[in-house]
C-alpha cells in the first residue's frame, strides 16, 4: 500500500521506491590469531567493492555482518547475496555461515 507521504519525503526517508535493501551474514570463523581474521575481513571487503556492496559489522570468531549497496539508492540484489555466499563458502577460515534474506536496511531493528 503505497504510503500518503510525497515523493521527495519518501526519497528522505528512503520508503517504497527509495527503499534500500541488503542482508545480514552471521559467520563462525577458525581463524587462528588476528592476521588470519584481518585478511579474511579484508579479502571479503574487496570482493564486495568488486561488486560495489559496502560491508559493515564486526567480531572476532563469531561475526555480524550488514551487506548493502555503495550506492547511494542502491540495494544488494540476490545475486550479490549468493556470490557472497559462494565465495564465502570457498574459504577454509569459516565454519558456520547464517545468510539473511534481503531486507530493507533502514528498517532494521536497531539494539544497543
Amino acid at each position: 500500500m503505497p504510503s500518503q507521504r510525497s515523493k521527495r519525503l519518501r526519497k528522505k526517508l528512503y520508503l517504497d521506491e527509495f527503499a534500500v535493501f541488503g542482508f545480514v551474514i552471521s559467520l563462525k570463523l577458525n581463524t587462528e590469531n588476528d592476521e588470519e581474521l584481518d585478511t579474511f575481513i579484508e579479502s571479503l571487503a574487496d570482493f564486495a567493492e568488486s561488486r560495489h556492496l559496502l560491508v559493515a559489522g564486526g567480531g572476532m570468531k563469531d561475526i555480524e555482518l550488514v551487506v548493502g549497496s555503495a550506492l547511494r539508492y542502491g540495494s544488494a540484489t540476490a545475486q550479490d547475496r549468493e556470490s557472497i555466499k559462494v565465495w564465502i563458502e570457498e574459504r577454509g577460515e569459516v565454519d558456520l555461515l547464517e545468510l539473511g534474506v534481503l531486507v530493507d536496511l533502514h528498517q532494521l531493528e536497531q539494539t544497543d
